[in-house]
């Protein structure tokens, strides 16, 4: 596994946020090791990523949209698998969510705020990212990954665009 991106050392919340992973890289010699190193470096635009983030910030879900969210994850698994195939990929389990349900209204500094009335996509990405501290190493980055593709795909979602609608309709 081979990352580049950003990770959060302010809060401490173990946040790992990239669009520069390679889950998987497979290599005969180190020149080559070195070789596909330097195209995901080179590759990665870590403006585009830092702007992609601050985004975030510019998104909400009321309370009652967040319920939808997590009641349609806790679904998704139960899916048929050709349902299943047309929505994007949702890595988190069950123990995952309730961990996001719970510090939806517990968590220190990333729950809603009943006086605003709804929690931002900064907020709900590290709902997630505290859930991965459950995960086993071998599956963290690419959960992480996951929540930062989740996350940007729900904000694209609340302006009206297809992919990731179906998790909070």
């Amino acid at each position: 596994k081979i990352f580049i991106g950003f990770k959060n050392m302010v809060c401490c919340n173990l946040c790992v946020s990239t669009d520069g992973l390679c889950d998987e890289v497979r290599v005969t010699n180190v020149n080559e090791l070195m070789t596909k190193t330097i195209e995901l470096f080179v590759s990665y635009n870590a403006k585009n990523h830092l702007n992609q983030m601050r985004k975030l910030q510019d998104y909400n879900l009321t309370e009652s949209q967040f319920a939808q969210l997590i009641g349609k994850v806790r679904l998704y698994q139960y899916l048929p698998a050709k349902e299943k195939k047309l929505l994007p990929e949702f890595e988190f389990t069950d123990t995952h969510v309730n961990l996001i349900a719970r510090n939806f209204y517990r968590d220190e500094n990333f729950s809603y705020s009943p006086a605003k009335k709804n929690i931002n996509m900064w907020q709900v990405f590290n709902l997630f990212t505290e859930a991965n501290k459950c995960s086993y190493i071998d599956t963290f980055l690419s959960r992480s990954a996951g929540a930062t593709d989740f996350t940007r795909g729900i904000c694209e979602a609340l302006e009206g665009k297809e992919g990731y609608g179906w998790f909070i309709e």
